[in-house]
């Protein structure tokens, strides 16, 4: 099936606008505990849990990283498992690429820290 160029350059965008999306999510979820507004420690502390839950039921895939990949039309690879994206910024980064295990385990600290820490300045607010 002929795939016309609008058709790819379409594709191409959203799966960008799907990317910077995520970006700005893993960002959030990262540093929601640090914004000064009591509503950010609130979203925070309710949507990384969330976050954590749908890898849980979602294969260990990120939503975001199903549908970049279903609109750039790449099959899904078991790289593309909890962790991918945060692994492609680091690398984007530092030029170093972490361990799939190694970001795993640092995720896991951070957000349930990250949780702890905003669930502490809601209770102190």
């Amino acid at each position: 099936m002929d795939t016309s160029l609008g058709e790819i350059m379409w594709r191409w965008f959203a799966a960008k606008c799907v990317r910077l999306s995520h970006l700005l999510v893993m960002l959030f979820l990262m540093l929601g505990w640090a914004l000064p507004w009591p509503v950010s420690w609130w979203i925070h502390a309710i949507l990384t849990p969330l976050t954590r839950l749908h890898w849980r039921f979602n294969d260990r895939t990120c939503i975001f990283t199903t549908w970049e990949q279903k609109l750039l039309q790449n099959e899904h690879v078991e790289e593309h498992e909890e962790g991918w994206f945060v692994k492609e910024v680091a690398e984007a980064l530092t030029g170093w690429r972490p361990p799939t295990q190694l970001t795993r385990n640092v995720m896991f600290v951070w957000m349930w820290s990250t949780t702890i820490i905003s669930i502490i300045r809601i209770a102190g607010n």
